[in-house]
């Protein structure tokens, strides 16, 4: 009896879990205009630009990117730039499987709330030893000033005064 227990167990597993079930890669939707990546940095080359609604394949993930083909190119992406697909066969299921410890074990995932969050650390005193000169950083961040006229506009349109901050002394905490 335990021997036949085994085989039907062995039979199930290999049904459920065996070749035939082949795992598709996951697909993602780009949420806004994103540049691809030939390697997960910012400074790594842009190999394609990807526009809102482009259905990704993601291959793989490191940190904060994601490893994705589209029909532009194949390269990295900022995953905050994307929302993953839910397949029909991912979402909750209403009766299938049952609450039996077989139906949890063999039947389809029910609503699982999945949280990606990314650590965010300051700048340690060694960090800032090692810290280095870089023209090209100074450059892109040159590119997001306004002159000063136009910073003044662009303020009072949004209701924004100039407020006078005095400096703190050496010593105040």
């Amino acid at each position: 009896m335990v021997r036949y227990l085994i085989i039907l167990i062995g039979v199930l597993a290999s049904v459920h879990f065996g070749p035939s079930s082949a795992v598709a890669a996951e697909q993602a939707t780009v949420e806004r205009e994103s540049r691809i990546h030939a390697e997960p940095r910012l400074d790594a080359p842009e190999v394609a630009v990807a526009l809102p609604g482009t259905v990704a394949d993601v291959l793989g993930k490191s940190g904060a990117w994601l490893n994705v083909r589209t029909p532009a190119a194949t390269g990295w992406i900022f995953s905050f730039n994307v929302r993953f697909i839910v397949k029909a066969s991912d979402a909750p299921a209403s009766s299938s499987g049952g609450d039996s410890a077989i139906g949890r074990l063999f039947g389809p995932r029910r609503g699982i709330n999945v949280t990606s969050t990314i650590g965010v650390r300051g700048l340690e005193k060694e960090d800032l030893r090692q810290a280095q000169f870089s023209a090209e950083q100074m450059r892109q961040l040159d590119a997001f000033a306004l002159p000063k006229e136009a910073a003044k506009e662009s303020a009072r349109a949004r209701g924004l005064t100039a407020s006078q901050v005095d400096y703190l002394e050496a010593g105040a905490q």
